[in-house]
């Protein structure tokens, strides 16, 4: 009998294994940093599953360049929006789950997430505050 159980339970750690060995966020942040694409790939791997236009996790949180979805939340301004994604928000993770993310690239993701318009608007805002 307890042999059996032990095949169980090793069978069980064998699945949970290549996922677990794959996860390297340090390694995969470091590879993007500086890209082009650093917020968009920061969105793929981190933000998507909720944030996606059919999210695999449907929450309620604003779907990536929706304009309907993100208008009433530039108008609590970017500072609020940094804020409620380092804090965490509703069912948000703080750091949107991205613990290993800089400010920087939290910031990179989220003005990714916006629809063109709004985030030209945001960038306009932000060099004129500084």
């Amino acid at each position: 009998m307890f042999r059996m159980l032990g095949f169980v339970v090793l069978g069980c750690l064998s699945f949970c294994h290549p996922q677990a060995s794959q996860h390297h966020p340090q390694e995969f942040l470091q590879s993007i940093k500086g890209s082009k694409e650093e917020g968009k790939q920061i969105v793929q791997h981190f933000c998507a599953s909720c944030h996606a236009s059919n999210p695999l996790i449907p929450l309620g949180a604003p779907r990536i360049g929706e304009k309907d979805d993100w208008t009433p939340r530039i108008k609590q301004g970017i500072n609020s929006m940094f804020s409620h994604t380092e804090e965490g928000f509703n069912a948000m993770p703080a750091r949107g789950g991205c613990f290993e993310c800089s400010d920087e690239q939290l910031m990179l993701a989220i003005l990714f997430m916006l629809p063109e318009s709004l985030r030209e608007e945001v960038l306009v805002k932000k060099k004129i505050t500084k």
